[in-house]
């Protein structure tokens, strides 16, 4: 059994970052995330993980996204183990800014970049390595400001049905970082 499951992961990691375990990647998007944004565990004042919103390339929908990030003075890094093909990180750099709850902080960000593992200096060059290769990245982000505060909820992320309440603003009233989605076109150069 140990043999099978571990040439299932060795397979699994032959893949790049962004097609390794897709089973995964939809049980945690569609069951654990959705818990932990719901119990506020994300972002509180003794989380290890923050919330981080972000608005989608084409459906301009708010969404809410569990992430592990490491705040050094005016940057954010935040890890994108699917490199490329995070779409969260692809809806980061697209609007070019974001919203992030970590510690009960609220955090304006912008100039997103994906960088590699090593260029985060965090790691030595022969713990990188293996990383980068497998298309490992990193979210690069820059401090605009910060203030104490938390998003009042996260019902945003509840698509709207009838019969229930209307969704309510991502942000309390004592802050709000506007945001505005962004549209890109393949067919125009970035601005």
């Amino acid at each position: 059994m140990i043999g099978v499951v571990a040439d299932r992961v060795w397979f699994e990691l032959q893949k790049p970052a962004a097609e390794q375990f897709p089973w995964l990647r939809r049980r945690v998007n569609e069951t654990v995330n959705p818990w932990l944004i719901e119990h506020g565990v994300p972002g509180s004042a003794h989380a290890e993980i923050a919330t981080l919103e972000h608005v989608g390339r084409r459906s301009a929908t708010t969404y809410f996204t569990p992430v592990h990030p490491t705040v050094r003075e005016s940057m954010v890094l935040i890890p994108a183990p699917l490199g490329v093909g995070s779409e969260w990180a692809r809806n980061v750099q697209a609007a070019g800014r974001t919203r992030m709850q970590f510690h009960d902080m609220l955090y304006e960000l912008d100039r997103p970049e994906l960088i590699t593992v090593a260029e985060t200096g965090m790691f030595p060059p022969r713990v990188a390595a293996p990383f980068d290769r497998m298309g490992w990245r990193y979210l690069r982000l820059s401090v605009v400001a910060m203030v104490p505060g938390t998003f009042t909820t996260h019902a945003a992320t509840r698509p709207a049905v009838e019969g229930l309440p209307p969704r309510e603003p991502p942000l309390d009233a004592t802050y709000e970082i506007p945001i505005e989605p962004k549209m890109v076109h393949r067919d125009s150069p970035s601005a």
